[in-house]
């Protein structure tokens, strides 16, 4: 995704979902609607990366307890509009060691928050994570990645270049798709259990045990 798009939605918040859902062509729903057919009534939810809340409320609606997880305050301003009952802690996710107790959450949830860490950042989240999750219980994250595939590989590059080109010229930066997440993952000494791919192997679905 271009940071420049990305920046822009981040800045009026009202629009992200709009504007995510016409960037990753509806997969976004799809893996949300996936990732919340697990939370179940009491589960006890950490939503890293939370954004508008839109996951959250999904979750909330099956009965779940959610805490939300977001370094922008306007983004937590519209979730917490879209989902009053959830608990929001306006940090980033770098800073979780101070602020959740151990082993306290059933099940934890990301979508397209890995792919704006660094490598090490998100190994060390994925250590946290491991450290906050119950014994039994399960992690789902859904982002954006770099596929292994050779043509989805080709289609890839072909889809993302001019989105490259065009965020390095405006901002020298570029954008920050995950080459090797699932190598991260059991890294950091968490399980994948399932995988899933979306819109021709550019965004992945993984269900995560200790």
């Amino acid at each position: 995704m271009s940071f420049v798009y990305m920046k822009i939605l981040e800045s009026r918040p009202e629009r992200y979902d709009i504007g995510m859902g016409l960037l990753t062509l509806g997969s976004l729903s799809k893996i949300k609607q996936q990732i919340a057919n697990h939370a179940q009534p009491g589960n006890q939810v950490l939503d890293l990366g939370c954004g508008t809340g839109t996951l959250a409320k999904m979750c909330i609606d099956r009965g779940a307890l959610v805490t939300g997880v977001d370094s922008n305050s306007g983004m937590l301003a519209v979730a917490k509009r879209n989902s009053p009952t959830a608990n929001y802690l306006n940090i980033s996710l770098s800073n979780l060691d101070e602020h959740l107790e151990d082993e306290s959450f059933d099940i934890i949830l990301s979508t397209l928050a890995f792919s704006e860490l660094t490598r090490a950042e998100r190994i060390h989240v994925m250590k946290q994570i491991k450290r906050v999750l119950k014994n039994g219980g399960k992690v789902l994250i859904g982002d954006e990645i770099i596929p292994d595939n050779f043509p989805a590989k080709c289609f890839y590059y072909a889809f993302r270049l001019p989105m490259r080109l065009l965020t390095w010229i405006m901002t020298q930066t570029t954008t920050n798709a995950i080459p090797s997440f699932e190598e991260e993952v059991r890294e950091a000494g968490m399980k994948i259990v399932n995988s899933k791919s979306y819109m021709w192997g550019m965004f992945l679905l993984l269900e995560i045990e200790k």
